[in-house]
């Protein structure tokens, strides 16, 4: 058995070390995402785990070590210094894209539940505003409510941290028979998964 050797052995068990530490941190900083969010009077904040924002930069920094790494192999493999393979390069592209979009999506995303309304704030849309008097409908798809009040639709994704805390305000705002069927939904929708 060529393959175990001391090095093996040795890359096995910090790899699993490594792996060990990487998932209880996440679970960590999935945890204590809820703790991290700002109450201001009667404002609510709800955002996105951290759990995605370091997965942006973890995107963001495997374009170096690919690059880097195909290099360096490419000299070792030939003995001649090149470029990456350009297929590397689109691959590397679509990476650090990615991981820029997840780092500002998680930043700047949020709902605002206040005491008379509920604010949207993202990205790469208008900020919307819709007051809990005026919403017509809510419905419940794919892991999402969906409220209405006729001109403008705000969503709220159930991965956002503090989401128990929209659905205790929706219920204390909203008239029951508008989000009766999307709680149903929502309750399947937990149960399937």
């Amino acid at each position: 058995m060529e393959w175990f050797t001391r090095e093996a052995i040795l890359v096995l068990i910090l790899g699993s070390v490594f792996a060990f530490l990487l998932t209880y941190t996440f679970e960590y900083l999935i945890k204590h995402t809820d703790k991290l969010q700002f109450q201001k009077n009667t404002k609510r904040y709800l955002r996105l785990p951290i759990l995605y924002r370091l997965a942006g930069f973890f995107l963001i920094s495997l374009v170096p070590i690919l690059l880097l790494g195909d290099t360096y192999f490419t000299f070792q493999k030939n003995g001649i210094f090149s470029f990456p393979d350009p297929i590397l390069c689109l691959v590397s592209f679509l990476l650090f894209l990615a991981g820029t979009l997840l780092i500002f999506y998680c930043k700047n995303y949020r709902i605002v539940l206040e005491k008379d309304a509920i604010l949207s704030e993202g990205v790469f849309r208008k900020h919307k505003r819709l007051f809990w008097k005026d919403i017509q409908s809510v419905r419940f798809e794919r892991s999402t409510f969906f409220l209405n009040d006729g001109k403008n639709q705000i969503e709220v994704v159930s991965l956002l941290s503090g989401f128990e805390i929209f659905l205790s305000a929706l219920e204390e705002s909203v008239a029951p028979d508008l989000y009766e069927d999307a709680f149903r939904k929502y309750k399947k929708f937990l149960r399937k998964s």
